[in-house]
């Protein structure tokens, strides 16, 4: 009689190798070849890293997105609580705009505490930036995504009707990821400067259109 073979479960599979490639790229860096420390880590063999996650730039984007992933899986009950103290309140569009400032410093700070992320930032930023510029389609994709149903629950239909949400899922991505990899002029290390410049930022987007009428009138 056969001893039984367990069944290969590729997701399984794909997270044992993730989860070794982690650790690989803090403790040996972005730069390094990885794949024969990730196999050895994970205890596969270096074909099976490839077959299941590919090559280094297929790790590092694995990894990124996964981050992301779970990133917005810890978001999740902030929005929500936003969204339970809106559907109470009187004045939703101030304490909407409280509710992006917090929601953006909240990403803002899990990201520069993310050792991962800083890791690439701190020594290998030519390779990590191009995720967050010029590759960065498929995470604005995905963080558009999973913030569209807060904001459709967020917003009035009267509001829905002048703006997408997928639009300002994607701002709202944008911000924080300028806010994660651009060095600016205004101290933002602490979490009250942080949020002070947030709100600057939403104050400017929240300025209501000038009355068309007084605008002929000025000319």
């Amino acid at each position: 009689m056969r001893p039984s073979v367990r069944p290969v479960d590729p997701d399984a599979i794909r997270e044992q190798i993730l989860d070794a490639a982690m650790e690989c790229v803090i403790e040996l860096g972005f730069t390094s070849r990885l794949h024969a420390a990730i196999a050895q880590r994970a205890g596969l063999s270096r074909p099976t890293v490839y077959k299941y996650v590919g090559d280094q730039n297929a790790i590092f984007g694995a990894l990124f997105q996964r981050e992301i992933t779970r990133f917005f899986v810890v978001l999740d009950p902030v929005l929500r609580g936003q969204e339970r103290s809106l559907r109470g309140d009187q004045k939703p569009g101030r304490d909407l705009r409280v509710g992006f400032v917090d929601a953006i410093v909240f990403a803002v700070q899990y990201a520069r505490a993310h050792p991962l992320l800083q890791k690439g930032l701190r020594d290998d930023p030519q390779v990590v930036l191009p995720w967050f510029t010029i590759r960065a389609k498929p995470f604005v994709e995905l963080g558009a995504n999973l913030l569209t149903p807060h904001f459709q629950r967020l917003f009035t239909p009267g509001q829905l009707a002048e703006v997408s949400p997928k639009a300002i899922s994607e701002w709202a991505f944008r911000i924080i990821g300028s806010l994660i990899v651009t060095e600016g002029i205004v101290d933002t290390t602490q979490e009250q400067s942080l949020r002070e410049f947030v709100s600057s930022l939403l104050s400017i987007a929240f300025i209501p259109a000038p009355d068309p009428g007084l605008v002929r009138g000025a000319g």
